[in-house]
């Protein structure tokens, strides 16, 4: 979609077909979790001192599982980390912690599962021997002409990175941690462990940095869990606790770069295939997989061609309904389509932000709530005292 700072911002389009309800977003770069009305006004917030949201879901109850940072306002570069440590916090309604769990490795998404325990994504260096064997990537000579420009290597880094930055030296891959209500891992599952170097090969113009790059963990109804690679463009099903990889499926040619994927009502896996490096020219869409057939049964393609676009975050989740909801993550953009493909909400994110020392509109991903759901039964909705924020901001009902 781009960006104009001419734009309509807020909501700009809802019609009967909309499934309703709240509408959960984290502007990158601020400090604050919102909750939207069905008219795209903030209607509640989250909101702790000292910290920086990324990314945040509301659980069953009403509480609020968010992962951020320190809040530095200054001396934060670009591809930098921001403080020693990321910060996953547990919030209940009115923004007070109820758990907390810090690691200077974690990054990106988190779970948290039936049993009470979260799943964590956590880097690790991977082992000189096989680090050695990994195929793929831009070749040193390469790699080294594209840093070799400061300016050009700061602007093609600039606004990237929301998801948690490494602290680690050498070539990174993901560790998947199933923690406990002290913090502790239980289960720890090693990427390298089940990963072929000769098989599972990176993208082909990408810095030989990171070998997997997870950038979402899920379970699904049957307690296995759901991962995503993004550096390799595939997405695994793994047998938790035990750790055999059930299910397999991406690569060139299929997907590039996804996130979020998850398991429909119907069994099928959805996602949204970013298309950052796909041959040719990046194209991004949303996809729903049949997964014992590895086929595409549904796909969201826009129209006018490239009009939705996100290199390197957004999401999609599927409603109650039927409907799809998708975060176009870069431009800020949340938007409902019906099966058919028609759009039947929109809202446009007005929260420009600074991040890592450049402007920013960006939404790693948004989560929609039904009134009556379990999320919020029995919470209390009250945007009183929210008029000056949604004032501010230029959040005006829709007429």
């Amino acid at each position: 979609m781009g960006w104009s700072p001419f734009r309509p911002i807020g909501l700009t389009y809802q019609d009967s077909r909309s499934f309703g309800g709240y509408t959960l977003i984290t502007p990158i770069g601020g400090d604050a979790v919102y909750l939207l009305s069905e008219n795209g006004l903030v209607v509640h917030h989250w909101k702790v001192p000292d910290f920086q949201p990324g990314y945040g879901y509301l659980l069953p109850g009403g509480n609020l599982l968010v992962r951020g940072t320190p809040l530095i306002e200054n001396g934060v570069g670009i591809g930098q980390p921001a403080g020693e440590t990321d910060i996953l916090l547990e919030l209940d309604w009115q923004s007070k912690e109820v758990w907390r769990w810090e690691h200077e490795s974690f990054h990106h998404d988190m779970c948290r599962m039936p049993n009470g325990n979260t799943l964590v994504l956590i880097w690790e260096k991977l082992p000189e021997e096989l680090a050695k064997k990994v195929k793929g990537a831009l070749p040193p000579e390469k790699e080294k002409q594209v840093k070799s420009d400061e300016d050009f290597l700061s602007f093609i880094l600039g606004g990237i990175g929301v998801g948690g930055r490494p602290r680690i030296e050498g070539m990174l891959v993901d560790a998947v941690w199933e923690i406990n209500t002290s913090g502790e891992p239980v289960h720890i599952w090693h990427a390298y462990e089940h990963l072929d170097p000769e098989v599972d090969t990176l993208c082909p113009i990408d810095f030989p940095t990171s070998w997997t790059h997870l950038n979402a963990v899920e379970t699904t109804p049957e307690g296995h869990v759901l991962i995503s690679s993004q550096k390799l463009s595939i997405v695994m099903m793994i047998d938790w606790p035990k750790g055999d990889i059930l299910w397999k499926w991406g690569g060139l040619g299929i997907m590039s770069h996804q996130h979020d994927p998850s398991i429909t009502a119907e069994g099928n896996l959805l996602l949204f295939d970013n298309g950052t490096h796909h041959p040719i020219v990046g194209r991004s869409r949303v996809i729903e997989i049949d997964m014992e057939k590895k086929e595409i049964v549904w796909e969201y393609i826009p129209s006018p061609v490239f009009s939705m676009l996100s290199a390197h975050i957004a999401g999609a989740e599927r409603l109650d309904n039927g409907n799809t909801l998708i975060c176009e993550g870069e431009s800020g953009r949340v938007f409902e389509v019906t099966r058919e493909g028609d759009i039947c909400w929109e809202w446009v994110s007005p929260f420009v932000h600074n991040f890592k020392g450049v402007d920013v509109v960006m939404l790693f991903r948004a989560h929609r709530y039904a009134q009556d759901g379990p999320e919020l039964i029995g919470k209390k909705i009250d945007d009183s005292g929210l008029q000056e924020l949604n004032d501010k901001w230029g959040l005006n009902p829709r007429t």
